[in-house]
C-alpha cells in the first residue's frame, strides 16, 4: 500500500482500548491502521517515539467572540489556540453579533468565518423567547449542529428561555430530531439571591458563588427534565458543576429520556476558595462548587455520567474584568481555557482519576456523535478524516504566557502545573502544531456542517 504520511511507532488510543502501530492517511483521510508498517510505502514518515495518538479533540463549547466582539478574541487566534491544545475540531457558540438565530445570521457567522480558521470548525445555533418561529428553518437549512439556550440571564444579546417559550422551542427541536443545548441554571432563583447579597452589601468575590448555589443549577436541570419528557426532544446540558446534576442527568437518561451531560475542565481543577485569589478572572458560571464536589465530579466523569467535555472558552479583556475587582457583580461571566482543556484531563489521567480510554470517550467519540461527525471525525478508522492528537503524558510543566495562543492575555491557569500535553495535532493528514509551533496559515481549517 502507499500513503502520502505514515505516522509509526505509537500507541493508538481508542475509547475500547490502546495498541502499539501504525497510522497512514491517504488524501488527507486514514487509509490504513496496522500493527506493522510492513508492506506500507510512504511519501512522509513521522517516527512518533511511542508517544500516544488519540483521535482528534473536538471541543463543541467554544464562544470565538467573532463577529461582534474581536477585541476579547477572534477565530484566527483562537483556532491557533486550539491547535496549540490538541483540538482538531471546533465548534462555536451562537452569542455573536449578530447572534445565530435564524438563517441569515447563520449565514453571516459562516461568511465571517471564511478563511480565518486554523482548524475544523462547525457552528451552534440558538433558540431565545424572540425567535421560536425561526427554529425549523435554522435547523433543517443550515448545517446548525444544536440550537443554544439559557435558562438565565447572560448578554443581553441573547435573551433567556422562560418556561413558555423554552417548551415551544423543545417541541419544535423534537418535531425535527434536533439537538437542543441548554445552559441550566434558573434566573429567577439567581435574581433573589443576587439581590438579597447586594443589599446585605457582599461585593466580594465569593459573593458571586453564594449568589449562584447548587440548588440553581438543580432545579433548571429537574425543570428541563420535564419539559424533555414532555415534548420528546434530545438536549444535551452543558457545563453541569455540580456531581448530583450529573446524577440527575444520567437517572433521566437510564429512564429514556435523550439527554447528556457536557462538565468542563475548570470544574474539575478550581473550588470555590480559589475566588479568593482570582477574584474576577474566574468569575464564570455555573460556579466552581467545594472539593469534595470537585473529586466526585471526577469520580462520575470516569463512571461514564459525563458524555462530553467542553472548554467554554469565553474570553473577555482585562479591563472587563478589572471591572469587577471591587464589585465582583461588575464583572462579566467567562474564562478562556482553549490551549489547557486537554492537558487538564491529561493530568486527570495521571493523577489516576480516569483513563486515556475515557479521555477519548469524551473529547472524540461521543461528540462526534452528539453533533452530527461521525465517522468522518473522531474516529479512528479507514475512510475517517486524519485527525489526529499526538500526546507526550510524560511532559509536566506549567501553562504560561509563552504557550498562550489566543488573543485573551490572561488566564487563571497561568503558572498551574499540569502532567500530559499535546505535541502535535494533525487535521486531514497535515500537521498543523508540533509542540505549540502553529505551522499552517489561517484558512486551512474548513467549515463542517453537521450530517443530514
Amino acid at each position: 500500500m502507499k500513503v502520502d504520511k505514515l505516522f509509526i511507532n505509537a500507541t493508538i488510543v481508542t475509547h475500547t482500548g490502546r495498541f502499539i502501530g501504525c497510522i497512514g492517511s491517504v488524501n488527507g483521510r486514514i487509509a490504513c491502521i496496522e500493527t506493522s508498517t510492513e508492506g506500507i510505502e510512504a511519501t512522509e514518515t513521522v517516527d512518533l517515539a511511542g508517544l500516544h495518538i488519540l483521535p482528534g479533540v473536538i471541543d463543541g463549547h467554544i464562544h470565538f467572540q467573532d463577529p461582534g466582539f474581536t477585541e476579547r478574541d477572534d477565530m484566527a487566534h483562537g483556532t491557533a489556540a486550539c491547535a496549540a491544545g490538541g483540538i482538531t475540531t471546533a465548534i462555536s457558540h451562537p452569542v455573536n453579533d449578530p447572534a445565530v438565530l435564524d438563517i441569515d445570521s447563520f449565514e453571516i457567522n459562516r461568511a465571517a468565518y471564511s478563511g480565518k480558521s486554523i482548524v475544523d470548525y462547525a457552528i451552534h445555533g440558538g433558540g431565545t423567547r424572540d425567535n421560536v418561529n425561526s427554529i425549523a428553518d435554522l435547523w433543517n437549512k443550515t448545517g446548525a449542529v444544536s440550537i443554544k439556550m439559557f435558562m438565565c440571564f447572560s448578554v443581553k444579546e441573547f435573551p433567556f428561555v422562560h418556561d413558555d417559550s423554552m417548551r415551544d422551542i423543545l417541541t419544535h427541536v423534537a418535531q425535527n430530531d434536533g439537538l437542543a443545548m441548554i445552559h441550566c441554571e434558573d434566573g429567577e432563583m439567581i435574581s433573589k439571591e443576587e439581590e438579597r447579597l447586594r443589599r446585605e452589601g457582599r461585593t466580594d468575590p465569593l459573593a458571586y458563588n453564594e449568589s449562584r448555589p447548587e440548588e440553581v443549577e438543580i432545579a433548571a436541570i429537574k425543570k428541563t427534565i420535564q419539559l424533555l419528557k414532555q415534548t420528546g426532544a434530545k438536549a444535551l446540558i452543558v457545563h453541569v458543576s455540580t456531581a448530583e446534576g450529573l446524577e440527575l442527568i444520567r437517572a433521566a437518561n437510564n429512564d429514556g429520556v435523550d439527554i447528556w451531560a457536557e462538565t468542563c475542565p475548570h470544574f474539575l481543577t478550581f473550588v470555590r476558595e480559589d475566588m479568593n485569589e482570582h477574584g474576577p478572572f474566574l468569575k464564570f458560571s455555573p460556579v466552581m462548587r467545594d472539593e469534595k464536589n470537585r473529586l466526585k465530579m471526577w469520580e462520575l466523569l470516569d463512571a461514564g455520567y459525563v458524555h462530553t467535555i467542553g472548554s467554554d472558552h469565553c474570553p473577555f479583556t482585562r479591563e472587563e474584568k478589572e471591572a469587577g475587582l471591587d464589585n465582583i457583580f461588575e464583572a462579566p461571566n467567562g474564562i478562556p481555557g482553549l490551549e489547557v482543556m486537554l492537558p487538564v484531563l491529561l493530568d486527570g489521567v495521571s493523577q489516576g482519576f480516569t483513563s486515556l480510554e475515557k479521555i477519548v470517550e469524551i473529547t472524540s467519540f461521543n461528540p462526534s456523535k452528539l453533533y452530527g461527525f461521525h465517522p468522518q471525525k473522531g474516529a479512528l478508522q479507514v475512510g475517517s478524516d486524519c485527525d489526529l492528537t499526538v500526546v507526550d503524558l510524560s511532559w509536566t510543566k506549567a501553562f504560561t504566557e509563552a504557550d498562550r495562543k489566543s488573543k485573551c492575555d490572561w488566564s487563571p491557569y497561568f503558572g498551574r502545573q499540569l502532567s500530559g500535553w499535546p505535541v502535535m495535532t494533525v487535521i486531514r493528514g497535515t500537521v498543523v502544531a508540533h509542540k505549540g509551533e502553529i505551522l499552517v496559515e489561517p484558512g486551512y481549517g474548513t467549515y463542517l456542517p453537521r450530517s443530514k
